[in-house]
């Protein structure tokens, strides 16, 4: 089930990784517990690797129905491999919900801040009371909305980040494929007020 049949041979220390994670795994599955505490489990392997990991873990989980509680600072993990998730800040818990829950409706705006890659534009605008919170690939540059300079342009292949500063303010531009903004260029950036989440601005609640 894990692949490890030709490492049998093998001691720990000729194991990379990856093997090695998989062998814990193993021990873990032999033992038929119905709970599984993963600590960080993949915050030592390479990026390659680790993106390898979390879908077998998740197939695994998936396969012997076995209930794990999976510690993760990386947001990615977390959003890729839950069926609910329990965000905690200093001890507490911000949000409890499925990823969805997290991404689409967060509850405060550290949840909104914190879930996302890149994560939301949070941004407190003229004649507003209210924290705004809207994501990056729901702005766009035209011809109206915000005045706004483009500090710089990343590009990444299926999409390009555009980073932008209006009424004081840093925020992201997500847009398809090459962006036509440059650097140093003066641009218009507005959004659908449907996709906006507001926050108050003091307690940092969702409204």
């Amino acid at each position: 089930m894990l692949g490890l049949e030709k490492l049998l041979q093998r001691k720990p220390s000729q194991l990379s990784g990856g093997q090695q994670q998989r062998v814990a795994l193993g021990r873990a599955i032999i033992a038929e517990a119905p709970v599984c505490l993963m600590d960080e489990p993949l915050s030592n392997l390479d990026a390659q690797l680790r993106g390898e990991m979390r879908r077998e873990i998740r197939a695994l989980q998936q396969r012997l129905g076995v209930t794990m509680v999976y510690v993760t600072h990386d947001q990615t993990e977390a959003m890729t491999m839950a069926d609910r998730v329990v965000l905690l800040r200093a001890g507490r818990i911000e949000q409890v919900g499925s990823p969805e829950d997290l991404y689409e409706r967060p509850a405060t705006a550290f949840t909104a801040s914190f879930i996302g890659a890149p994560p939301m534009n949070l941004l407190q605008l003229e004649g507003e009371r209210d924290t705004v919170g809207v994501r990056p690939e729901d702005v766009h540059i035209g011809a109206e909305g915000l005045a706004a300079r483009v500090g710089a342009v990343e590009y990444l292949g299926a999409d390009s980040l555009v980073a932008a500063r209006a009424q004081g303010q840093d925020l992201l531009v997500r847009v398809p494929g090459r962006a036509a903004a440059r650097a140093g260029d003066n641009v218009r950036i507005a959004w659908d007020r449907g996709n906006e989440h507001r926050f108050d601005s003091q307690t940092g609640g969702r409204k």
